[in-house]
């Protein structure tokens, strides 16, 4: 076997197989797949875990039982065991490697969320989402409040410079000159309700920070 091939092997996972082929030619049925940890090689056979040394497995050849043949030549190439052979050849094995039965618990995978769970955490999601628009929605309308009072003021300021061109005084367009007073003093209100708008929008992401809610949620 050449080094890739060696190296590819020592790092796989797993060997998906339905055989352990030993070097001394013997095969054993294993039950879905061989994997290699560390110098050992574990497997099921009958239901039960067992774990050998590499160097007793002929791993090139327990690979090539995993690629799909025909029903004659695999059948031609497999070394025929009666049940007692296979368990007093599973026995010997452990006792002259040492070989240890994995944790009962060693490949149980954590269970996924319940449809409860999922359901919750879907209506979680749009309860965050929903108060982010919101607060979104309230910095939007002061900075257009304010946009429209510096934009009433700007206008208010060109038709007032225009009427003083005009020669006409200031006495002729007072309602224009109050507006404009009035716009005003109304600008400095509006960046304040942008200032609150934004902190409060701030807080609320920082409680959202606070809590680990997942921040695709309240973008």
């Amino acid at each position: 076997m050449n080094p890739l091939a060696h190296f590819l092997l020592l790092t796989a996972l797993s060997i998906p197989t339905n055989t352990l082929v030993l070097r001394s030619g013997q095969r054993v049925d294993v039950d879905g797949s061989v994997k290699i940890d560390n110098g050992r090689v574990l497997f099921r056979s009958g239901g039960a875990l067992y774990s050998v040394s590499e160097n007793d497995v002929d791993v090139d050849a327990t690979r090539a039982a995993g690629i799909p043949i025909s029903i004659q030549s695999e059948r031609a190439g497999r070394l025929k065991v009666s049940a007692e052979e296979k368990r007093r050849l599973l026995k010997e094995l452990e006792e002259n490697h040492s070989g240890t039965p994995a944790p009962a618990n060693a490949l149980n995978v954590p269970p996924g969320p319940t449809a409860g769970e999922r359901q919750q955490a879907t209506q979680d999601e749009w309860a965050w989402r929903q108060q982010a628009r919101s607060y979104e929605e309230s910095i939007r309308r002061a900075k257009e409040n304010l946009d429209l009072l510096e934009q009433k003021a700007a206008a208010l300021k060109a038709h007032i410079a225009g009427l003083l061109s005009l020669g006409y005084k200031p006495d002729q367009f007072s309602y224009d000159t109050t507006q404009l007073a009035y716009t005003i003093d109304a600008i400095p209100g509006a960046e304040l309700e942008v200032q609150r708008a934004q902190r409060a929008y701030d807080q609320f992401r920082d409680d959202a920070r606070r809590m680990d809610v997942t921040p695709g949620w309240i973008r």
